[in-house]
């Protein structure tokens, strides 16, 4: 599916825009699972035989639930990442919000496949009048891939990505070089 597609009659009364995996969250966040790691490493050091399970255990499920990269940016219908950061929320009939969907409605001729995996730094949260979030387009600058809510690839044309991360970095977004 094309973005032009997805967007393609979207009724939506705001969007929200999050920034997510940078910035003072995203650093505390780091430190904090850092924190625990090396915590729970000492620990593992000096803990009794019966102990020993229970922090490798532990030590296990803080490597894997909190690679906050990988995490799902979004669960079910709620828009959610521990470092996300919302920068903007915009009417529908705005300036800006028309501006982002003449870049969405963009026709798909030329896409990249970077062998990269995405890192969604920047999203786009859409809600309807009775603040329900409608759908999340989550962006990756960096390997030029967006996704839904679900996990499923919404295809761009190449252009649709330098577009949008003016238009972001017009709103606030701080995308520096690794993005």
């Amino acid at each position: 599916m094309t973005i032009a597609d997805y967007t393609t009659g979207l009724q939506f009364e705001y969007v929200t825009t999050y920034s997510l995996l940078r910035g003072l969250k995203w650093e505390r966040a780091l430190t904090a699972i850092r924190q625990e790691i090396a915590a729970n490493r000492k620990l593992l050091l000096t803990a009794k035989a019966k102990q020993l399970l229970e922090v490798r255990q532990r030590l296990k499920l803080l490597h894997q639930g909190n690679n906050l990269e990988q995490a799902r940016l979004t669960e079910g219908r709620e828009a959610y990442n521990i470092t996300a950061t919302p920068i903007a929320m915009l009417q529908r009939q705005t300036a800006d919000v028309n501006k982002l969907m003449a870049i969405l409605e963009t026709p798909l001729e030329s896409h990249s496949y970077w062998m990269c995996g995405p890192v969604f730094r920047d999203a786009l949260a859409f809600y309807d009048e009775k603040h329900q979030l409608m759908t999340v387009l989550n962006i990756c600058f960096g390997c030029e891939q967006i996704q839904n809510e679900s996990g499923v690839e919404i295809q761009a044309d190449t252009t649709v990505y330098t577009a949008l991360h003016q238009w972001f970095t017009a709103l606030g977004h701080e995308i520096g070089a690794n993005y």
